[in-house]
């Protein structure tokens, strides 16, 4: 049983208005309206197809995140940010189109798969719809942690090192080969939040040489720049 519990990303259910693009400064949601925000509900946000890389600190699109947990009131955004709630209120009835049932009874522009760990600096990720086995480090963007959507799966630490030491377990040829017998090959989702508690970080860590994450570290530390070393290995 994995010791931390793996999370899935941010889920809303209406892209063409919750998730933008940046286009000479400006958003732009799924409509092709050019809109005008706050930017401090605006964060960046990765779907499975970025996380192609190991190491990720840029997104190429953004969302609004309008809640810190789930069924928190979103009154404060009509307060707080004029601009964002003027956008959101205008587009009212793509979010009382969705279909899901999650979203009865819940405040306007409610959002799924948040909470604290959303907001965490560092992140350990990986797509649940790609066969790929590999997992990526997520590090914030212009001093914002980066968003996941739905489709991944994320483990979220305050400590640079404990992510990193994370994911030299995790990317480890051990645990490929464990995912490996684990998972099938025709699943419409490789991974899934019960395949990856099945995870047990302390056995691998247990199990596998530290000149063998020594190795692999010193290759992300040349290659990203870091200066990391194992000193909080223990």
């Amino acid at each position: 049983i994995c010791p931390f519990e793996w999370r899935q990303g941010i889920k809303h259910d209406c892209s063409s208005i919750m998730e933008l693009d940046k286009v000479n400064g400006h958003f732009i949601n799924g409509l092709k309206d050019e809109i005008k925000l706050e930017q401090d509900l605006v964060y960046g946000l990765l779907k499975s197809s970025d996380l192609k890389n190991t190491v990720i600190s840029e997104s190429r699109k953004f969302t609004i995140v309008t809640q810190k947990k789930v069924g928190q009131e979103t009154n404060y955004i009509k307060y707080d940010y004029p601009k964002t709630y003027q956008y959101l209120t205008e587009h009212q009835e793509a979010f009382n189109g969705r279909k899901s049932s999650i979203y009865n009874n819940k405040p306007p522009f409610s959002i799924f798969g948040v909470g604290d760990y959303s907001f965490k600096p560092y992140k350990v990720a990986i797509s649940g719809l790609y066969k790929t086995f590999h997992f990526s480090l997520v590090l914030p963007q212009n001093e914002k942690p980066l968003m996941l959507d739905d489709t991944c799966y994320l483990l979220g630490f305050d400590n640079l090192e404990f992510a990193v030491y994370t994911l030299l377990l995790l990317n480890s040829e051990t645990n490929v080969q464990f995912l490996q017998s684990i998972t099938f090959s025709d699943a419409k989702r490789t991974f899934t939040k019960d395949v990856l508690m099945r995870i047990d970080l302390l056995k691998l860590a247990e199990n596998i040489e530290i000149s063998e994450l020594q190795t692999t570290l010193n290759e992300i530390n040349k290659t990203y720049n870091f200066n990391l070393t194992l000193d909080l290995w223990e």
